[in-house]
């Protein structure tokens, strides 16, 4: 019955619907700052009820406590973790807020390094997730550094074989990591974004994730036993096994500052590489468990 009248309200352009951006900051003020200000357009919207929380994910106090004070209002909140509890917890502390204080229909999970320009942005999401009763989406994702669209991402890890491969090409390219020459097999980790989602075989980016019905419903945020990095592919896995409905939008458009190539991690330093290589590695173990244990949430 919820979905009945969500859609005629919709379709009457009355839409009404609560609708939250989660913003996960970490100590970057001024991708922080710019985010919000693009934000600021949709707070007035009179179709719909938007809000923005932001979630300090264990940043040193004095430099966020000058952006609450220049942002906060009622349609701005700020809550602090008290610690970096990494992408996934950080995200939920957002989430949990977004759905139980909020009472949100529509969850958005936003870097702090996208920009919003699309000024019906809420509009389109609103009316494209409640009348195809999409469970969780994702946005044109178009990088600010090469002008190439993030999303959607290939479906890399649908089953344990595939995922052993990657921990053990990851294992190979941390203990290559010391000796200064993983980079020079960057290949084997190149996803190449693709524009075909004739069918399901696909993720979504992490950048910007839109949940909305069943998911709201059911789950508290993302699978929160991951540090950063495998977010994506545990959510595809959840998605499939639970027949949620997992949609690419290009109906919706947002500008992401990071380059849509994976490259870009091997022009880092060697403690930034080990960095990625061990949470990755962490990462798929727990999407590995995940498959293992079947209902694990």
């Amino acid at each position: 019955m919820e979905f009945i009248t969500s859609v005629n309200k919709t379709r009457n352009g009355k839409c009404n619907m609560n609708i939250t951006v989660v913003v996960l900051h970490y100590e970057n003020i001024k991708d922080t700052r710019e985010c919000l200000d693009s934000l600021k357009k949709y707070l007035d919207d009179t179709k719909n009820n938007i809000n923005v929380v932001v979630v300090d994910n264990g940043s040193i106090k004095e430099k966020t406590a000058a952006i609450e004070k220049e942002y906060l209002n009622d349609k701005i909140h700020f809550i602090e973790s008290g610690e970096n509890l990494g992408f996934a917890k950080g995200n939920n502390i957002g989430f949990h807020y977004a759905k139980y204080e909020l009472h949100s229909d529509i969850i958005i999970l936003a870097n702090n390094d996208l920009i919003f320009k699309q000024v019906d942005f809420m509009n389109q999401i609103a009316k494209e997730m409640i009348e195809n009763h999409i469970d969780v989406a994702g946005p044109r994702i178009i990088s600010l550094v090469d002008h190439k669209n993030q999303n959607p991402v290939p479906y890399a890890h649908p089953d344990l074989v595939s995922v052993n491969k990657r921990i053990f090409k990851l294992h190979v390219l941390k203990i290559m990591c010391y000796f200064g020459v993983d980079k020079f097999f960057q290949t084997i980790f190149s996803r190449k974004y693709s524009t075909d989602v004739k069918s399901d075989d696909y993720q979504l980016h992490g950048a910007c994730l839109i949940m909305a019905n069943n998911y709201v419903k059911n789950y508290d945020g993302l699978y929160p036993k991951t540090f950063m990095y495998m977010e994506e592919d545990i959510l595809k896995y959840i998605t499939k096994r639970d027949n949620l409905i997992m949609k690419y939008f290009d109906g919706a458009e947002v500008f992401h500052k990071e380059g849509s190539s994976t490259e870009k991690i091997y022009g880092e330093g060697r403690k930034k590489r080990l960095f990625y290589y061990k949470w990755n590695i962490d990462g798929c173990k727990k999407l590995r468990q995940l498959m293992k244990s079947g209902r694990d949430k």
